[in-house]
Formats: C-alpha cells, sequence, structure tokens
C-alpha cells in the first residue's frame, strides 16, 4: 500500500509513487475537489505531524525493494493521502533513499505548499529534485476552495512559499486546479501569475477536475482553461512556463492556423508545451514550429521535465 504504479503521469513521465499515509487522509485542507472525503472526526486539531505514522524502516524496505523492480521510470514521486509534509520522518526518508534512486531518475514531492514557511521542512525539501506545490487562489477564493486548517492564512503561506523559493536550487512547480464559478475569473489567475512571476517558479501547471471529487463541483472546459492561460504571459521579459493538460478533440476554433510571425508573436506572450501544440493548432501551424526550430529561428527550453517551445 506504500508504493503504487508506476503509472504514467502526463506531466513527469512513468512515475512510481510513494503514499505516506496509505491508512486514511491526513490533511491540513480538505479541498474540494479531492477524491477522499475528510475524516468523520473533521480536521485535525493540530497540524504538527500524521497522528498515524508509517515506520521508517518498513517504507524504506518497500521502496527499496519497487526500486530493484522498476528501473524504467523517469520519477519517484512522494505523495500522501493528505500532505506528505505532515510526515515526521520525510526528510530521513528522502536522504535515505536517495542512494537507491538510479541517476537518471528524479525524486518529486507533491504538496499543498502550507508549510512551507517552516526552516526544518525547506531544509528537507532541498533534498528533492523537484518540488511541485499547489495554489489554487491567494485571493477570498481559497478558502472556499482549499477550505484549509484554521490556523492558516494565504498570507502565511505565500510568506512561507515566497522564503523558500529564494533559498531553492532545485525545479519549482506550481499546480492551479481550477473549479467552476469559484476560482476560474481572470482577477484570480492574474493575481496568481503576478505572485508566481515575482519568486520565479520554473513552470505552472494549470489544471481542472479530471476525477471524481468527494463535494459537488464542477470543472471548467479545455477552452475556458485556454482564456485563463493569457493571464500568465508575459510581463517585463519575465516568462512564465505554463502546460496546459493534454487533451485531443477539442474543438477549439481559436489560434488553429499561425503563420511564422503568428507563432513568434504567440511565443513573445508565453511559451508553449512541445507536447501541446497538436491539440491546439493544426498540421500547418505545427510544420511552422518544427521549420521554425529547426532553423534555430525559436528553441526548446525544458522546464521540469516538459519541452517548451521558446524565443
Amino acid at each position: 500500500m506504500m508504493v503504487f504504479g508506476p503509472i504514467f503521469s502526463r506531466r513527469f513521465g512513468i512515475s512510481l509513487g510513494v503514499d505516506l499515509s496509505p491508512q486514511k487522509k491526513q490533511c491540513n485542507f480538505d479541498c474540494l475537489y479531492c477524491e477522499l472525503k475528510p475524516p468523520k472526526r473533521g480536521m485535525p486539531k493540530t497540524i504538527a505531524n500524521f497522528d498515524k505514522v508509517l515506520p521508517l524502516e518498513n517504507l524504506l524496505e518497500n521502496v527499496k525493494e519497487a526500486l530493484k523492480v522498476h528501473k524504467n521510470i523517469d520519477v519517484l514521486t512522494i505523495t500522501a493521502n493528505g500532505e506528505p509534509t505532515l510526515y515526521p520522518h520525510l526528510k530521513e526518508f528522502i536522504i535515505q533513499i536517495k542512494p537507491y534512486i538510479p541517476k537518471n531518475v528524479k525524486s518529486l514531492i507533491l504538496s499543498n505548499g502550507s508549510l512551507f514557511g517552516d526552516k526544518k521542512l525547506q531544509d528537507t525539501l532541498k533534498e528533492f529534485d523537484i518540488v511541485k506545490f499547489s495554489l489554487d487562489s491567494i485571493s477570498s477564493s481559497f478558502k472556499k476552495i482549499d477550505r484549509p486548517h484554521k490556523s492558516l492564512t494565504i498570507e502565511d503561506i505565500k510568506d512561507g512559499i515566497k522564503s523558500y523559493a529564494k533559498i531553492r536550487k532545485n525545479t519549482l512547480i506550481c499546480e492551479i486546479l481550477v473549479v467552476e464559478n469559484i476560482n476560474d475569473n481572470d482577477n484570480d489567475m492574474i493575481l496568481l501569475a503576478d505572485f508566481l512571476r515575482e519568486i520565479k517558479v520554473d513552470r505552472i501547471d494549470l489544471g481542472t477536475i479530471d476525477r471524481p471529487p468527494a463535494y459537488n463541483i464542477k470543472a471548467v472546459s479545455f477552452e475556458r482553461l485556454l482564456e485563463l492561460s493569457k493571464n500568465f504571459e508575459s510581463k517585463d521579459s519575465k516568462d512564465l512556463f505554463v502546460s496546459l493538460p493534454q487533451r485531443k478533440n477539442t474543438n477549439i476554433d481559436i489560434l488553429i492556423n499561425l503563420s511564422e510571425s503568428d507563432i513568434l508573436n504567440t511565443l513573445q506572450k508565453r511559451p508553449i508545451a512541445v507536447n501541446e501544440i497538436e491539440n491546439l493548432f493544426n498540421k500547418n501551424s505545427v510544420d511552422r514550429f518544427q521549420k521554425l526550430f529547426k532553423d534555430g529561428v525559436i528553441k526548446i527550453k525544458n522546464m521540469g521535465l516538459i519541452d517548451f517551445y521558446t524565443l
């Protein structure tokens, strides 16, 4: 139960997962889009640690054995039924498991970012190759969608993320999940874009609900995500690399056919993931992207294991 997969991740390739809380949901958020309902007793009274803790020795043994079996993976993904940074042995685990991770495999942790201001946790996060945190809103929508523990405020969370961003040397990725009629508006996206530009995040994964949530909420369309992504266009020569979920047959009627000059103008505003262009543009446009790259007019930059076309 501690190790699952490998599974194919749209944004990280072949991922072997490690669940630090397989027994039950242990989290300091109760997000509306979460697949897991909160414990019957509700939110924990404290957010210091899990109250049901996997023994470190058992965890290490299971992950070591899994790495022996599954060698052809791209990432070892540390997650939880809840918030993995609440696991009290997280630093010991990542330090002791690193020698067993193949050199071509990246270590990744998926977090809600709520405790990034803690100095001890910051030392732990620096041990990972990739740190991915979620941040769905920094406006009043935050409490509506993420429903945090009463001790957590969005300002403290922002300060913590900003603090870690200043000292980190690994890849930092932000995930934004959009929910209909809550944070699916330009104002929320503009505020997020300004903040993420300030902390110089490496990549932004902009998505919506694609699994059955525990609560009665709705996803937005791919077309709406595409519209919202325009709020992350370049500003003051500071690019934000935004990845959209891969979707086929989206019936998008905008940006279908781009000339070479259109492509250059588009990339001047926002880099576009290489694996997304076939979902957004017609074949002639795709061919033009590839020709411009071959001719050295545009380049490919890898951000958090995803290739982007950029100027």
